[in-house]
């Protein structure tokens, strides 16, 4: 998986956490991630359905298993103003980590980024660094390392 500067969406405005799956879906098809935007979406709202991937300090990490994403991928989205979410601590959500992982994929890949960034998220210094860059390769840098397994020093 590769992850890059376009993989990265800062000041993302939405009124809500649907709102948000369908831009994620949307810009998802037109980066060529998935095949399907509207069954992308879908997928994001059923996984959500079942329980809440919100988390804390403003994260969550919405993910859709679907036969319509083509390789696993992963999207940073910062939102120009926070969401309702149910997460850990009650706080709002406005930094997102969305993991598009084809079927196949899903109790390997998926499970995967899904530790590695949850594991990260548990790290004050890799939180604070994502909540407050605006610079798109500095971010690339750092979660780029979380993604691939080296610790940020």
């Amino acid at each position: 998986m590769d992850f890059k500067e376009n993989n990265i969406l800062l000041d993302v405005a939405v009124a809500s956490k649907e709102e948000l799956f369908e831009v994620i879906a949307n810009y998802a098809y037109e980066s060529g991630y998935v095949a399907n935007a509207a069954e992308t979406c879908t997928a994001f709202n059923e996984r959500e359905a079942e329980y809440s991937t919100g988390l804390q300090d403003g994260f969550a990490i919405p993910h859709a298993k679907a036969e319509t994403v083509l390789e696993p991928t992963v999207l940073f989205i910062r939102l120009k103003h926070e969401v309702e979410w149910e997460t850990f601590d009650d706080s709002e959500v406005k930094n997102v980590f969305a993991l598009m992982v084809p079927k196949k994929d899903e109790g390997t890949v998926h499970l995967e980024m899904l530790s590695r960034l949850a594991t990260a998220l548990l790290e004050d210094e890799f939180t604070q660094q994502i909540q407050q860059s605006e610079n798109k390769t500095q971010l690339v840098e750092l979660i780029k390392k979380e993604m691939i397994g080296e610790r940020i020093i």
